[in-house]
């Protein structure tokens, strides 16, 4: 015997392999929930520091008087 099962199957074509390939890379650049969580936490994060650093030169009686003098006159 000599042909088995696994000979009767053809092979993919170009065009096929190319094909997966390129779903496969499309399935992999999907953005997922749990991409979406991370994204929102590190948005957050940003925020949060944005505000410390408000609070700080708020706080810094310094920083008062630069923002006063860059403040334009009305």
């Amino acid at each position: 015997m000599t042909g088995t099962a696994r000979d009767l199957v053809p092979k993919p074509g170009k065009f096929r392999s190319a094909l997966a390939a390129a779903w496969a890379f499309l399935q992999a650049m999907e953005s997922t929930s749990f991409d979406y969580t991370l994204d929102r936490i590190e948005r957050l994060e940003r925020e949060v520091a944005r505000l410390k650093e408000e609070l700080r030169q708020s706080r810094d009686p310094g920083a008062g008087d630069v923002a006063s003098a860059a403040a334009p006159d009305r």
